[in-house]
């Protein structure tokens, strides 16, 4: 898959899916997908017609990234984070938005600076700090300090995934 970046054991990233994206996550057995896309960038529903048509799990996140609210962010983790939800490709026009979700729930639930965000995001191959609306979005949440409590009631219900490793 083109732009497609594994997160983890059960979440992989990336822009919006085409047709043999859509199959080939459907035969490596990928349940959920996510869009992030807001309305405007959805050009009549196309990924949500062939995800279900293949029998996968299709939700609809619409966040504008000049509007990104703690609602969406907790609704997108809500999302992530189901039990049997995984495995899970969520994405937007460019894979910016989960990306930034997930590594800014990383770096808070790890009690780490900001920067730690720039630096992961880089690793997979993105420029998060160039793209000045998302990162104005990022040191807002982050010094708001609303996800610490996403974060904290998460780890409470997925001990799983939250626990910390060695």
């Amino acid at each position: 898959m083109r732009n497609a970046r594994k997160y983890d054991d059960r979440i992989t990233v990336g822009s919006v899916p085409d047709q043999d994206d859509l199959n080939q996550l459907k035969e490596i057995g990928f349940k959920t997908l996510v869009d992030l896309r807001d309305e405007d960038e959805k050009f009549g529903g196309y990924v949500a017609k062939r995800t279900t048509a293949l029998g996968l799990r299709y939700i609809s996140i619409p966040i504008r990234r000049d509007d990104i609210t703690v609602e969406d962010a907790v609704r997108f983790f809500n999302v992530v984070y189901e039990k049997g939800s995984a495995p899970i490709y969520a994405f937007s026009r460019f894979g910016k938005r989960p990306l930034a979700l997930l590594l800014l729930l990383e770096t808070v639930s790890k009690g780490e600076p900001l920067y730690k965000v720039y630096q992961r995001a880089a690793t997979f191959g993105l420029d998060l700090e160039g793209d000045i609306t998302l990162k104005a979005f990022l040191v807002e949440f982050y010094n708001a300090h609303w996800l610490e409590p996403i974060a904290e009631n998460l780890a409470k219900l997925r001990p799983d995934l939250f626990a910390k490793k060695p």
